[in-house]
Protein backbone atom coordinates (compact mmCIF):
# COMPACT_ATOMS: atom_id res chain seq x y z
CA UNK A 1 0.00 0.00 0.00
CA UNK A 2 1.53 2.96 -1.32
CA UNK A 3 0.86 6.35 0.94
CA UNK A 4 -0.59 9.53 -0.93
CA UNK A 5 -0.89 12.04 1.34
CA UNK A 6 -3.02 15.29 -0.10
CA UNK A 7 -2.14 17.57 3.31
CA UNK A 8 -0.04 19.81 4.10
CA UNK A 9 1.27 18.85 7.82
CA UNK A 10 2.04 14.99 7.10
CA UNK A 11 3.99 13.35 9.82
CA UNK A 12 6.13 11.95 7.12
CA UNK A 13 6.44 15.07 5.20
CA UNK A 14 5.57 14.42 2.16
CA UNK A 15 2.08 15.80 2.14
CA UNK A 16 1.47 17.18 -1.44
CA UNK A 17 -0.15 20.61 -0.39
CA UNK A 18 2.71 21.37 1.59
CA UNK A 19 4.15 23.33 -1.64
CA UNK A 20 0.70 23.78 -3.13
CA UNK A 21 -3.38 24.14 -2.95
CA UNK A 22 -6.57 23.57 -4.84
CA UNK A 23 -5.55 22.41 -8.28
CA UNK A 24 -1.71 22.39 -8.27
CA UNK A 25 -2.01 20.37 -4.97
CA UNK A 26 -4.67 17.73 -6.93
CA UNK A 27 -2.34 17.43 -10.20
CA UNK A 28 0.80 16.96 -7.87
CA UNK A 29 -0.89 14.39 -5.82
CA UNK A 30 -2.46 12.67 -9.39
CA UNK A 31 1.73 12.48 -10.54
CA UNK A 32 2.27 10.73 -7.12
CA UNK A 33 -0.26 8.22 -7.30
CA UNK A 34 1.04 7.61 -10.60
CA UNK A 35 4.68 7.16 -9.67
CA UNK A 36 3.58 4.86 -7.08
CA UNK A 37 2.03 2.45 -8.97
CA UNK A 38 4.51 2.36 -11.49
CA UNK A 39 6.87 1.76 -8.26
CA UNK A 40 5.38 -1.17 -7.21
CA UNK A 41 2.44 -0.52 -5.01
CA UNK A 42 -0.75 -2.83 -5.15
CA UNK A 43 -3.28 -0.27 -3.57
CA UNK A 44 -2.79 3.23 -3.52
CA UNK A 45 -3.90 4.95 -0.15
CA UNK A 46 -5.23 8.44 -0.47
CA UNK A 47 -5.39 10.56 2.41
CA UNK A 48 -6.34 14.33 3.59
CA UNK A 49 -5.82 15.15 6.67
CA UNK A 50 -2.81 13.88 8.84
CA UNK A 51 -3.22 11.30 11.61
CA UNK A 52 0.25 12.39 13.20
CA UNK A 53 -0.71 12.13 17.26
CA UNK A 54 -0.72 15.39 18.92
CA UNK A 55 0.89 13.96 21.77
CA UNK A 56 3.83 13.51 19.61
CA UNK A 57 3.28 16.93 17.08
CA UNK A 58 2.48 20.06 17.94
CA UNK A 59 0.01 21.88 15.82
CA UNK A 60 -1.45 18.46 14.78
CA UNK A 61 -5.55 19.38 14.11
CA UNK A 62 -8.22 17.75 12.58
CA UNK A 63 -10.09 19.77 9.56
CA UNK A 64 -13.64 19.73 8.91
CA UNK A 65 -15.37 16.99 6.78
CA UNK A 66 -15.99 19.51 3.63
CA UNK A 67 -12.48 20.50 3.68
CA UNK A 68 -11.24 17.00 3.60
CA UNK A 69 -13.70 16.56 0.72
CA UNK A 70 -12.10 18.86 -1.19
CA UNK A 71 -8.95 17.87 -0.45
CA UNK A 72 -9.35 14.06 -1.83
CA UNK A 73 -12.41 13.64 -3.74
CA UNK A 74 -11.02 15.40 -7.32
CA UNK A 75 -7.29 13.61 -6.49
CA UNK A 76 -9.30 10.42 -6.04
CA UNK A 77 -11.71 11.13 -9.42
CA UNK A 78 -8.74 12.40 -11.53
CA UNK A 79 -6.85 8.68 -10.91
CA UNK A 80 -10.01 6.81 -11.56
CA UNK A 81 -9.74 5.26 -15.05
CA UNK A 82 -6.22 6.10 -15.14
CA UNK A 83 -4.52 3.67 -12.65
CA UNK A 84 -5.28 -0.25 -12.58
CA UNK A 85 -4.53 -0.06 -8.79
CA UNK A 86 -7.06 -0.49 -5.93
CA UNK A 87 -7.51 3.33 -4.69
CA UNK A 88 -7.90 3.33 -0.79
CA UNK A 89 -9.71 6.79 1.57
CA UNK A 90 -7.72 7.31 4.24
CA UNK A 91 -10.39 8.72 6.87
CA UNK A 92 -12.02 8.83 10.15
CA UNK A 93 -15.21 9.97 8.87
CA UNK A 94 -17.71 8.56 7.39
CA UNK A 95 -19.18 11.17 4.88
CA UNK A 96 -15.34 11.56 3.39
CA UNK A 97 -15.73 7.86 3.09
CA UNK A 98 -19.06 7.79 1.52
CA UNK A 99 -17.46 10.75 -0.94
CA UNK A 100 -14.70 8.92 -1.87
CA UNK A 101 -16.22 5.98 -2.57
CA UNK A 102 -18.69 7.42 -4.94
CA UNK A 103 -15.85 8.67 -7.21
CA UNK A 104 -13.91 5.41 -7.33
CA UNK A 105 -12.09 4.45 -3.79
CA UNK A 106 -12.73 0.69 -3.09
CA UNK A 107 -11.30 0.61 0.41
CA UNK A 108 -11.67 2.48 3.42
CA UNK A 109 -8.69 3.11 5.66
CA UNK A 110 -9.63 3.74 9.37
CA UNK A 111 -6.91 4.64 11.30
CA UNK A 112 -9.71 5.71 14.27
CA UNK A 113 -11.33 2.03 14.83
CA UNK A 114 -14.66 3.30 13.60
CA UNK A 115 -14.15 6.26 16.01
CA UNK A 116 -17.21 8.02 13.62
CA UNK A 117 -20.68 5.35 14.54
CA UNK A 118 -21.73 5.59 10.94
CA UNK A 119 -18.28 4.55 9.28
CA UNK A 120 -19.96 0.61 9.56
CA UNK A 121 -23.47 1.76 7.65
CA UNK A 122 -21.45 2.97 4.81
CA UNK A 123 -19.09 0.11 4.50
CA UNK A 124 -21.75 -1.78 4.46
CA UNK A 125 -23.85 0.06 1.94
CA UNK A 126 -20.92 1.12 -0.41
CA UNK A 127 -19.97 -3.40 0.15
CA UNK A 128 -16.17 -1.70 -0.10
CA UNK A 129 -13.45 -2.95 1.93
CA UNK A 130 -12.08 -1.88 5.14
CA UNK A 131 -9.23 -1.66 7.46
CA UNK A 132 -9.85 -1.12 10.78
CA UNK A 133 -6.87 -0.02 12.58
CA UNK A 134 -6.84 -0.22 16.03
CA UNK A 135 -6.19 2.95 18.87
CA UNK A 136 -6.92 3.18 21.82
CA UNK A 137 -6.93 7.14 23.05
CA UNK A 138 -6.33 6.46 26.71
CA UNK A 139 -3.31 4.77 25.84
CA UNK A 140 -2.09 1.26 27.38
CA UNK A 141 -1.47 0.14 30.93
CA UNK A 142 -1.16 -3.97 30.47
CA UNK A 143 -0.60 -5.81 28.13
CA UNK A 144 -0.68 -4.14 24.61
CA UNK A 145 -1.38 -7.35 23.06
CA UNK A 146 -4.25 -8.36 24.29
CA UNK A 147 -5.99 -4.80 24.40
CA UNK A 148 -5.38 -4.68 20.80
CA UNK A 149 -6.83 -8.30 20.49
CA UNK A 150 -9.87 -7.50 22.54
CA UNK A 151 -10.32 -3.82 20.58
CA UNK A 152 -10.28 -5.31 17.36
CA UNK A 153 -11.93 -8.21 17.70
CA UNK A 154 -14.92 -5.95 19.06
CA UNK A 155 -14.74 -3.86 15.81
CA UNK A 156 -14.67 -6.82 13.37
CA UNK A 157 -18.17 -7.82 15.56
CA UNK A 158 -19.27 -4.08 14.78
CA UNK A 159 -18.72 -4.16 11.08
CA UNK A 160 -19.99 -7.99 10.95
CA UNK A 161 -22.94 -6.74 12.94
CA UNK A 162 -23.94 -3.82 10.32
CA UNK A 163 -23.64 -6.22 7.43
CA UNK A 164 -20.01 -5.98 6.42
CA UNK A 165 -18.78 -9.46 5.00
CA UNK A 166 -15.80 -10.60 6.99
CA UNK A 167 -14.06 -11.26 3.92
CA UNK A 168 -13.86 -8.17 3.38
CA UNK A 169 -12.27 -6.69 6.46
CA UNK A 170 -8.62 -6.61 7.36
CA UNK A 171 -7.08 -5.88 10.64
CA UNK A 172 -4.06 -3.20 11.45
CA UNK A 173 -2.55 -2.93 15.10
CA UNK A 174 -2.34 0.66 14.84
CA UNK A 175 1.72 0.50 15.51
CA UNK A 176 2.39 4.03 16.87
CA UNK A 177 -0.95 4.89 17.66
CA UNK A 178 -1.69 5.58 20.98
CA UNK A 179 1.27 3.30 22.32
CA UNK A 180 4.49 4.04 23.17
CA UNK A 181 7.86 2.72 21.53
CA UNK A 182 8.08 -0.23 23.34
CA UNK A 183 4.36 -1.12 22.73
CA UNK A 184 4.58 -0.31 18.90
CA UNK A 185 7.95 -3.22 19.38
CA UNK A 186 5.72 -5.69 21.48
CA UNK A 187 3.27 -5.69 19.17
CA UNK A 188 5.60 -6.17 15.76
CA UNK A 189 7.32 -9.11 18.01
CA UNK A 190 3.45 -10.34 18.07
CA UNK A 191 2.17 -10.33 14.74
CA UNK A 192 1.92 -13.77 14.38
CA UNK A 193 -0.41 -14.20 17.03
CA UNK A 194 -2.26 -11.05 15.83
CA UNK A 195 -2.89 -12.92 12.59
CA UNK A 196 -3.59 -15.80 13.92
CA UNK A 197 -5.96 -14.72 17.05
CA UNK A 198 -7.76 -12.30 14.59
CA UNK A 199 -8.17 -14.83 11.83
CA UNK A 200 -8.17 -12.21 9.30
CA UNK A 201 -5.23 -10.58 6.65
CA UNK A 202 -3.23 -8.13 8.42
CA UNK A 203 -2.20 -4.59 7.31
CA UNK A 204 1.04 -2.85 9.26
CA UNK A 205 1.94 0.39 8.95
CA UNK A 206 5.43 1.35 10.28
CA UNK A 207 7.16 3.51 7.73
CA UNK A 208 9.28 6.20 9.27
CA UNK A 209 7.39 6.24 12.82
CA UNK A 210 9.14 7.16 15.69
CA UNK A 211 9.65 4.05 17.43
CA UNK A 212 12.18 2.99 14.74
CA UNK A 213 13.71 6.71 15.93
CA UNK A 214 13.41 5.36 19.18
CA UNK A 215 15.96 2.37 18.54
CA UNK A 216 17.70 3.31 15.91
CA UNK A 217 18.13 7.58 17.14
CA UNK A 218 17.75 8.87 13.46
CA UNK A 219 15.05 11.36 12.48
CA UNK A 220 12.12 10.84 10.27
CA UNK A 221 14.16 11.57 7.00
CA UNK A 222 16.77 8.71 8.00
CA UNK A 223 14.51 5.91 9.01
CA UNK A 224 14.55 3.86 5.49
CA UNK A 225 16.46 0.91 6.27
CA UNK A 226 14.47 0.72 10.02
CA UNK A 227 11.49 0.82 7.90
CA UNK A 228 12.87 -2.10 5.85
CA UNK A 229 13.74 -4.17 9.22
CA UNK A 230 10.07 -4.20 10.22
CA UNK A 231 9.01 -4.53 6.56
CA UNK A 232 10.78 -7.57 6.43
CA UNK A 233 9.78 -9.10 9.72
CA UNK A 234 6.30 -8.36 9.48
CA UNK A 235 6.15 -9.98 6.47
CA UNK A 236 8.31 -13.50 7.79
CA UNK A 237 5.36 -12.80 11.18
CA UNK A 238 2.35 -13.55 8.64
CA UNK A 239 1.45 -9.59 7.56
CA UNK A 240 -0.73 -9.41 4.39
CA UNK A 241 -0.22 -5.67 3.63
CA UNK A 242 2.59 -3.22 4.47
CA UNK A 243 1.39 0.67 3.90
CA UNK A 244 4.18 2.80 3.26
CA UNK A 245 5.98 5.75 2.20
CA UNK A 246 9.45 4.21 -0.21
CA UNK A 247 7.47 2.29 -2.43
CA UNK A 248 10.03 2.35 -4.69
CA UNK A 249 12.58 0.65 -2.06
CA UNK A 250 10.27 -0.61 -0.06
CA UNK A 251 8.69 -2.91 -2.56
CA UNK A 252 11.71 -4.90 -3.59
CA UNK A 253 11.78 -5.36 0.10
CA UNK A 254 8.35 -6.95 0.15
CA UNK A 255 9.39 -9.13 -3.10
CA UNK A 256 12.58 -10.82 -1.70
CA UNK A 257 10.90 -11.23 1.44
CA UNK A 258 7.61 -12.53 -0.01
CA UNK A 259 9.89 -15.54 -2.55
CA UNK A 260 11.79 -16.21 1.17
CA UNK A 261 8.70 -16.63 3.37
CA UNK A 262 5.80 -18.05 0.51
CA UNK A 263 7.79 -19.23 -1.91
CA UNK A 264 6.65 -16.16 -4.09
CA UNK A 265 8.52 -15.30 -7.24
CA UNK A 266 5.91 -13.45 -9.25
Amino acid sequence: MGVVNVTPDSFSGDGVLSAARGAGGVGEAVEQALRVEDEGADIIDVGGESSRPPGVYQGAISISTDEEIDRVVPVIEALSGRVSTPISIDTRKAAVAAAAIEVGAVLANDVSMLGDPEMASVISGAGVGVVVSHIRPGGHRGDVVADVLDDLGSAVELLTGAGVDRTSIVADPGIGFAKTAAQSVELMRNISRLRTDLALPLLVGSSRKSFIGSVTGEPLESREFGTAATVALAIQRGVDIVRVHDVKNMASVVRMSDAIVRGRDD
